[in-house]
């Protein structure tokens, strides 16, 4: 969608950086911008590698938690 708006009005792809990481929650979005990726796209890619580390910790997480309460 960024590359489809016009000239006049698409913000700087710093800008868009920004603001697409700070669409999400403060711990994710930290994890996001830690990764300093250099293009906006290279950032929607990191998203979702952050996205599916987050899941399988979780899903770890919540493992070690039902085998330690057995």
């Amino acid at each position: 969608m960024y590359q489809k708006n016009p000239m006049d009005i698409k913000p700087t792809e710093r800008l868009a950086k920004i603001t697409y990481a700070n669409s999400f929650d403060v711990d994710f979005c930290f994890l996001l911008r830690e990764r300093r990726p250099p293009s906006l796209a290279s950032m929607q890619d990191a998203s979702l590698e952050v996205e599916s580390n987050i899941y399988v910790v979780e899903n770890l997480r919540g493992k070690y938690e039902m085998r330690k309460f057995k």
